[in-house]
């Protein structure tokens, strides 16, 4: 009887210490690759500076300088996500949305709060685009097309002409801009969260 508690006993320490060891060397994986993450954010957003490659080999020996910059990733703005902003949830958009003229389009974690500019209807088509209708006057509606990246505009909506717009990129476009001639500079790009 003794040998078999003591085996027991021998038997639930040895998984303990497996367990314990192997969540210790998981959260050690983690946090490397956080840290290899964060130096190659870093290089690549400061490849234009001289000092590039001595800012990655500083960040890869100093767990401070880590923690510094992964505020700087924080600030990297997340892609759009569609099927959250279906269900009324704009995270992924809230923050301002710029064109090249300088106009700007403004959304918060529940819509558009753009001044002027009252949300009506969300619907998504066929190719994944979500289709914002908003009130722009006492009769006026515009429909704002919310493209996320590697979509293209679909030419059905552009009388067959194809995508001018940074496809690369999540973005908003109007229906007033459509025929503008100038849809690649009238089209809004997620500037800030």
């Amino acid at each position: 009887m003794k040998k078999s508690v003591k085996l027991v006993l021998a038997l639930v320490l040895s998984l303990c210490m497996v367990t314990g060891c192997t969540s210790h060397t998981n959260n050690h994986s983690k946090q490397s690759s956080t840290a290899t993450k964060t130096s190659t954010k870093v290089t690549s957003s400061s490849s234009s500076k001289s000092s590039a490659s001595s800012s990655s080999v500083s960040l890869e020996s100093q767990p401070s300088s880590t923690e510094a910059s992964s505020t700087q990733v924080e600030k990297e703005i997340a892609p759009i996500y569609t099927g959250a902003i279906l269900k009324a949830d704009y995270a992924t958009m809230a923050g301002n949305w710029q064109n090249a003229s300088g106009n700007v389009l403004t959304f918060n974690n529940t819509g558009l709060t753009t001044e002027g500019m009252t949300p009506n209807i969300l619907d998504i088509d066929q190719n994944g685009i979500l289709l914002l209708d908003v009130q722009t006057g006492a009769r006026s509606n515009v429909t704002l097309y919310i493209v996320p990246a590697n979509t293209a505009f679909s030419s059905d909506y552009l009388n067959g002409q194809s995508d001018p717009t940074d496809v690369s990129k999540d973005r908003v476009i109007s229906s007033a801009d459509i025929n503008s001639g100038d849809l690649a500079n009238k089209a809004y790009y997620h500037v800030s969260q």
